[in-house]
């Protein structure tokens, strides 16, 4: 009998609602009507159709029997258990306690268009290899705390810090080509990554910045975004994309060597990454930037022992639904009766 009741309680977080449930019934039978021979002053109100009204009440209390109280019944029933706020409880889930702040800021500028890699023999934009890798890198990332950054012409903060990897990772897939504008925003994507985790503790704050360009565009410089960086103590790897110099047949038949990575600033991202404690890496092929990926998954580890989390979801939305439909029915059936 006491295992009922946890399980009562369990799954519903205001049991003591259940109280109401014969409320009702004490207001029909305990609560008189109004005697008006009691009132000393009786203000008449003349109703053209009041015998039209006598005639419905009269019918009305003739046919009510009790099997016409059956859904005002199941409605009330149903509004008890939707306000007693009915949940449900999922499979425990343990978080590290040290969980890390990870943000990972994207260049979605013009050039991530450039189709010079390739999956399976097929060339694929800089782009989609990006939120492939970095797809497969949020989903390891189970406890963490991530966030997105998307930066072009400008950088705005595209997911806010949060435990919730498989939104992260849905908003990930709808980032397109220049959302953010063709240019390259370097500086204010450094800035506003940094920003998002300057007031979390330092050892948990990891920046992970990854461009094919040079700082071009923007309202805070490369440097003033570094300072920052560095005075708050935020570690942050860096990662240029862009594959290696390779020939082409040109139109008359002569072989022409070209770099796609030839805008790619090295020398900045190399020096962001270091003068704060991270690391700078190169992805010229797709293995070399899932083998990147790898890496800073090494690098950073989660935490083994962490804290239990029970998700849970709110139910009361269905006894509720059962609440109308039992006021449909009974107004329903009152029409045809």
């Amino acid at each position: 009998m006491k295992q009922s009741y946890i399980d009562v309680m369990e799954f519903f977080l205001w049991p003591f609602v259940f109280i109401l449930l014969p409320l009702p019934y004490f207001v029909r039978h305990w609560m008189k009507p109004a005697n008006n021979e009691q009132t000393t002053v009786i203000n008449a109100l003349r109703v053209p159709f009041f015998q039209q009204i006598s005639a419905f009440a009269l019918s009305t209390t003739q046919q009510y029997r009790p099997k016409a109280k059956i859904p005002l019944v199941l409605m009330w029933l149903f509004f008890i258990c939707a306000a007693a706020r009915p949940v449900w409880y999922g499979a425990v889930e343990t978080f590290p306690q040290n969980a890390r702040n990870i943000v990972l800021a994207l260049d979605t500028s013009g050039s991530m268009q450039e189709q010079d890699f390739d999956v399976n023999n097929k060339p694929i934009s800089r782009l989609s290899l990006v939120k492939t890798v970095a797809d497969d890198f949020l989903a390891k990332r189970i406890g963490d705390r991530l966030s997105l950054v998307i930066f072009g012409s400008e950088a705005f903060t595209y997911t806010p810090l949060t435990l919730d990897t498989q939104t992260v990772r849905q908003l990930l897939k709808e980032v397109d080509i220049a959302i953010a504008g063709e240019m390259t925003a370097i500086g204010d994507a450094l800035a506003l990554s940094v920003a998002n985790v300057a007031k979390l503790p330092a050892e948990s704050r990891i920046v992970i910045l990854l461009s094919d360009g040079y700082a071009n565009a923007g309202v805070v410089s490369v440097p003033e975004a570094l300072q920052l960086a560095k005075k708050l103590g935020i570690k942050i790897y860096t990662i240029g994309i862009g594959s290696e110099p390779k020939a082409i047949r040109d139109f008359f038949g002569f072989n022409q060597l070209i770099n796609p990575a030839a805008d790619l600033d090295e020398q900045t991202l190399s020096t962001i990454a270091e003068q704060t404690g991270g690391k700078y890496f190169r992805a010229k092929t797709t293995n070399e930037l899932k083998e990147i990926y790898q890496t800073i998954d090494k690098l950073e580890p989660i935490e083994d022992k962490g804290q239990s989390f029970r998700p849970r979801k709110e139910l009361f939305f269905i006894p509720l639904l059962g609440a109308l439909v039992c006021l449909f029915w009974a107004i329903i059936k009152r029409r045809m009766s």
